[in-house]
């Protein structure tokens, strides 16, 4: 029977530890007043908690209110931003077509002038032929001065067409390097 007893006092004492409810709280705070003030301590302190979570997450949504319109200001001013980066490099691209077209009608020119300096040339050789073989055939003093006529009139022509030639070209090269800086 004493043992019944031992195991019945020590059943109510383990299952009056595990009952933490309303009744036994207020049981323990009557009897130990060191207790209460335990517990009123717990409970101020619990109120600051639960003041200063309500705060944090106050001020997280101002926070995040304020990043989310930081982001769409953003956005906005990257947007105008890019869109004049882009009329910028628009504008520079224009300025690098202009120097390719230049560089293309600089080509048909010179083109032209090759073709035109190479026909000079022959004529010019044509005409030196004429006076070299003329000297069997007994070209008059009066022809054979026109000949020479001819010689000077095509050699002056050709000199300069070849410095213009020389010049466009030069022209066209340095367009081409302006080019290379322009990217």
């Amino acid at each position: 029977m004493k043992k019944n007893a031992l195991f019945f006092a020590a059943l109510l004492t383990l299952s009056g530890c595990a009952f933490d409810g309303p009744e036994e709280l207020s049981r323990l705070t009557k009897e130990d007043p060191e207790f209460r003030q335990m517990i009123v301590s717990r409970d101020q302190t619990n109120a600051q908690i639960k003041r200063i979570k309500e705060d944090l997450l106050s001020k997280k949504r101002a926070v995040d209110a304020q990043v989310e319109k930081f982001r769409k200001d953003y956005d906005v001013y990257a947007k105008d931003q890019n869109i004049k980066i882009e009329k910028m490099r628009a504008g520079v691209e224009a300025d690098r077509n202009t120097l390719k077209q230049s560089i293309e009608a600089a080509a048909a020119e010179i083109a032209a002038k090759e073709k035109e300096l190479r026909s000079y040339q022959k004529t010019l050789e044509d005409v030196k032929g004429v006076l070299r073989e003329g000297k069997g055939i007994g070209l008059s003093a009066q022809e054979k001065q026109k000949w020479e006529e001819r010689v000077l009139m095509l050699s002056e022509k050709i000199r300069p067409l070849s410095e213009e030639i020389q010049e466009l070209k030069l022209q066209s090269r340095l367009k081409k390097r302006k080019i290379g800086f322009l990217r």
